[in-house]
């Protein structure tokens, strides 16, 4: 699950954005979505028992005040349940329960009154599998869309999801006689979220043991959620703020706002405060989206002509990327986040002339690392981070050899106290 940030971090990080008016119309959005899982072992208890019902109308509650809040603000919404939630749904939504949603279940009133978008998820656990939640969806009146609402993606880990088998239509397991098949990849998690990839982008994999290598004949896209913090949004306005990314190549992040969060006292208040009110302001200063899963490839495809990008924060992806995909070249910062004194690492293929300098939130140069010309081969810079503030910073490394244009590169770095 993914923590909401400090209200605080992302308030002065919004002050800092909305001061630097002068950039903004030369920065591309960044495309964001706001999802809420639904797992499943929710509604607590066993399904037909007093306190499973009573389990779904609390949490029924609350997704109607979510939904009520997102949609005052502007702000699309995802839903994406697993079963049970589902299952419950059918057995619990009555005349007397559906009296405060125009009379019908929860998942048609929150797609056709509240605006949610409402995908499948599924940890394919208890019999039932992606196709299973699809049909239950369908059994509710919603529809099911096209997003495999979350997935492990190393098949080295024996929770594998094996993703890739949805190239063609997928049979139920508790419903055999439905199939489906989903086309829109999220999540590219590990188990438990503990080594998650910090991507973002959109692309095609290529298959199984090439996940992050684009593949243009792929009838699978797979959009990056970047990092588990609201906050670190900011780094990807970055990016494109120090021509990191080109403009013609989108920027994704997504944000999962749990049910625990949403059921905690006051949680509804936190997640306006730390989530749609920062989303807010991005969106309102022109530098994020607020979008959907499904939006968003449709997007990806019209306006950015389906032209595939991966960013890694934490390395470039080390495999041969292929025809259609950009990967940056090799920046690294060590430690980072940093205190004191820090190293600065790049590689270059032939002597350049190297400008390195560190830039604050603003895009103002405030320490010029080097300024000349190296040979070809690994380097190391001694940076010291003692004299600055604490807070995000963006490395910017220019290099422009006897021939070719110059390379651009940037990488975020932390100052921490």
């Amino acid at each position: 699950m993914r923590p909401i940030a400090a209200a605080g971090t992302l308030i002065a990080a919004l002050s800092i954005v909305i001061a630097a008016s002068s950039a903004r119309a030369e920065v591309p959005p960044v495309y964001v979505v706001i999802f809420t899982h639904v797992e499943d072992n929710t509604p607590g208890g066993l399904l037909g028992s007093a306190p499973s019902r009573q389990s779904y109308q609390t949490l029924r509650s609350k997704l109607i005040a979510m939904a009520g809040l997102t949609e005052s603000a502007g702000v699309p919404w995802t839903l994406q349940p697993d079963w049970k939630i589902l299952e419950a749904a059918l057995l619990y939504e009555d005349a007397a329960l559906t009296a405060n949603t125009n009379g019908k279940n929860l998942f048609r009133y929150l797609k056709e009154d509240r605006g949610v978008a409402i995908d499948p998820h599924s940890h394919e656990n208890g019999g039932y599998n992606y196709t299973d939640v699809a049909h239950l969806l369908d059994s509710l009146g919603v529809g099911a869309t096209t997003v495999i609402g979350g997935h492990v993606w190393d098949p080295s880990l024996p929770q594998f999801a094996e993703w890739d088998r949805f190239r063609v239509p997928v049979q139920g397991q508790h419903y055999p006689g439905a199939w489906w098949r989903g086309d829109i990849l999220i999540g590219s998690g590990t188990p438990d979220h503990l080594n998650d990839p910090q991507i973002s982008g959109v692309w095609r994999p290529r298959d199984r043991d090439h996940y992050f290598e684009h593949d243009p004949a792929g009838n699978i896209v797979a959009i990056g959620n970047w990092k588990h913090s609201l906050g670190t949004v900011q780094e990807l306005i970055s990016l494109y703020r120090w021509g990191a990314v080109r403009p013609d190549a989108m920027l994704t992040f997504s944000e999962n706002v749990n049910p625990a969060t949403l059921s905690a006292p006051n949680g509804l208040a936190a997640v306006a405060d730390t989530v749609i009110a920062p989303l807010v302001a991005w969106r309102d200063s022109g530098l994020v989206v607020c979008t959907d899963f499904t939006a968003l490839v449709a997007t990806w495809q019209s306006q950015f002509g389906g032209y595939s990008y991966v960013w890694d924060a934490n390395a470039p992806v080390a495999s041969a990327p292929g025809p259609g995909i950009e990967v940056a070249p090799a920046l690294a910062c060590s430690p980072n986040p940093a205190r004191g004194a820090a190293w600065l690492r790049y590689s270059l293929a032939r002597p350049s002339c190297v400008r390195l300098t560190i830039f604050d939130i603003a895009g103002r140069a405030v320490v010029r690392v080097v300024d000349g010309v190296r040979d070809a081969g690994d380097h190391r810079e001694a940076w010291d981070a003692s004299g600055l503030g604490p807070g995000a910073y963006v490395c910017r490394l220019e290099m422009r050899g006897d021939r070719g244009p110059a390379t651009t590169v940037s990488r975020t770095l932390v100052v921490v106290r």
